[in-house]
């Protein structure tokens, strides 16, 4: 890592450790091992400190910072401060279109608790990121602390693995038919970022994620606004 990179990863750090404390929203999963030795205080002026950052960072640098701001900035499924997101844009040198992109791709994930409303459907939510999860022939601690996060009822949980362990997944795949489409969007969501939380993107997730997509029936603009959205999530190696 460059001296330059080592310097935009610590600013980035203080920016979203700001923006979790203002928001009173916890550090994510994929970030939590970034910070786990970053000792810095959070900024006091967050709008002077994006500008900064938006006159040193790289264009991939400011897009994943604006899309891990756009992710501690929800709240009940709602972009909570949405002038925080306009200064966010402005400083950060995002394009219009490709930030209502960003935000649209990472807003499918905030909306679980308010799709999944009777138990066969959680139940089937769950089988499905239980089968992704363990694609690529393991469960990973960060890809187990991610689902047991989302369910609120150990028992869709116990549900999700009898049915995954029992279903191939070309079964499993058309059971994602049943859902409506505001739940395969945010399956879809999940699965993404599955995938991408344990750092490696195996070939067999990736063929897991065509094929249940494929039977979600979602759009291409749908499926292309979500990688967009999540990949720019997670990216953290545009900091390397």
């Amino acid at each position: 890592m460059s001296s330059s990179n080592t310097e935009n990863l610590g600013s980035f750090l203080v920016i979203i450790k700001t923006v979790s404390k203002n928001n009173n929203q916890p550090i994510p999963q994929h970030l939590k091992s970034a910070l786990e030795n970053h000792d810095k205080p959070e900024t006091e002026n967050l709008k002077q400190t994006l500008e900064e950052a938006g006159n040193v960072f790289s264009d991939e640098q400011c897009a994943c910072l604006f899309a891990n701001i756009a992710n501690l900035n929800f709240q009940d499924g709602r972009l909570k401060d949405r002038t925080l997101m306009q200064d966010a844009k402005k400083a950060l040198r995002i394009d219009s279109s490709d930030g209502r992109d960003v935000i649209g791709g990472i807003e499918k994930q905030f909306q679980t608790n308010r799709v999944f409303t009777n138990d066969e459907d959680w139940n089937v939510f769950c089988a499905g990121l239980i089968a992704i999860a363990h694609s690529d022939g393991e469960l990973a601690p960060s890809e187990k602390a991610y689902i047991e996060s989302l369910i609120p009822e150990k028992k869709h949980l116990e549900a999700g693995k009898e049915i995954s362990g029992k279903m191939s997944l070309e079964e499993l795949g058309n059971s994602f038919t049943d859902l409506d489409i505001r739940q395969r969007g945010c399956l879809a969501a999940h699965s993404i970022n599955l995938m991408l939380i344990d750092g490696q993107w195996a070939g067999s997730e990736q063929q897991y994620f065509e094929l249940a997509t494929k039977k979600m029936r979602l759009s291409r603009f749908e499926e292309e606004r979500l990688m967009k959205g999540l990949w720019t999530l997670h990216n953290l190696s545009v900091f390397a």
